[in-house]
């Protein structure tokens, strides 16, 4: 391990996403960027070249500097257990990009490796990290919001044909699924956050307006949780030009939406109620997190922090692998309904 209390950090995969896990790990006090791991050596260069670091091409390789303790995954999501695991058996604490991977025997072999060598896995669901859910999470948690009794979360993006012509996305065996597993997976998880495990569902998935993918652009499911509240999941990638994403909240005190991360009505009891549904404000592009990457750093930061924590501290990080397993259980058992035909039991 690294000396002094600083963290030396392998990102493994240099595609856009690295930027954000790059700029917050470079935010810690505790952090160091030691290099960076693509099978593409120009993207690898390029990237150690922008944060001043060394690059592999050849994961084996880097993990055998020692100056390494973690590792952040930013591949293709089917990929992320596999390459976890390689982690973990050189002994590197892992933290892995949503979602954790594609498959439950996958997430779960990942799990049991790090367990077994003795490191620390950690994922990142940066919303979790935003402000405004924060806020809301506080509220249901300490009770403000009463007795939940529904939540919705609506992703009604818009992908091109070009989006999934790059060989991974799209594909069942490195996306492991469409608009929920891989656009709608971070509003899935920020659903059961707030709302809590699912104990039924029964849902329809397609592919409505994209012919060429394996998987769907489409998926709507009807939730039951286990405190009997109810709750549905809509995510797509077909939507007309893009609209930012739905998350509302309802209980017996209280009522809370959120459109893309803007709060639009807050009506707590007890509070002032605050309302911001201005005209066209719920329009927008296809990407509602345009211009909330400050905030998406900070959120990464502070989860990979905890991690650095959870290390320094013995125990399991807030958002560890089993935590961030839930949303994909959740999306895998939408598809088993989808498919079947069948309301499904958790």
């Amino acid at each position: 391990m690294a000396s002094n209390n600083i963290y030396g950090f392998g990102i493994v995969g240099c595609g856009v996403i690295s930027d954000t896990h790059l700029d917050a790990i470079e935010a810690l006090p505790n952090g160091k960027v030691i290099a960076v791991c693509d099978k593409i050596e120009a993207a690898a260069k390029a990237k150690a070249a922008e944060y001043d670091c060394d690059y592999y091409t050849d994961l084996a390789e880097m993990l055998e500097d020692d100056d390494i303790d973690v590792c952040n995954i930013v591949v293709p999501s089917g990929l992320h257990a596999e390459l976890g695991i390689q982690c973990a058996e050189a002994g590197k604490h892992v933290i892995c990009t949503k979602p954790i991977d594609v498959t439950l025997e996958k997430i779960d072999a990942l799990i049991d490796a790090c367990d077994e060598n003795g490191v620390k896995l950690g994922a990142t669901h940066q919303f979790r990290g935003f402000t405004v859910y924060k806020r809301i999470k506080e509220a249901a948690e300490t009770g403000r919001l009463g007795k939940l009794l529904y939540g919705n979360a609506i992703v009604p993006w818009y992908r091109t044909d070009e989006y999934y012509s790059d060989g991974w996305h799209g594909t069942r065996l490195l996306d492991g699924g469409g608009a929920l597993m891989n656009q709608s997976v971070h509003y899935v998880d920020l659903l059961i956050w707030i709302m809590g495990d699912v104990a039924r569902l029964g849902a329809f998935a397609d592919a409505l307006a994209h012919d060429t993918i394996e998987v769907e652009d489409c998926a709507t499911a009807v939730l039951k949780f286990t405190s009997g509240a109810q709750g549905m999941i809509q995510g797509t990638t077909c939507t007309y030009q893009g609209h930012p994403a739905v998350l509302e909240i309802h209980g017996t005190k209280g009522n809370v939406i959120v459109v893309g991360e803007d709060l639009k009505l807050w009506q707590v009891e007890g509070d002032e109620t605050e309302l911001d549904f201005e005209a066209g404000a719920v329009g927008g592009a296809a990407d509602p997190k345009m211009g909330m990457l400050g905030e998406a750093v900070q959120a990464h930061t502070e989860q990979i922090a905890d991690m650095l924590a959870a290390v320094e501290e013995g125990r399991e990080p807030v958002l560890s692998g089993r935590e961030a397993r839930r949303a994909v259980e959740v999306i895998l058992r939408i598809y088993e309904s989808a498919q079947t035909g069948k309301m499904i039991d958790l």
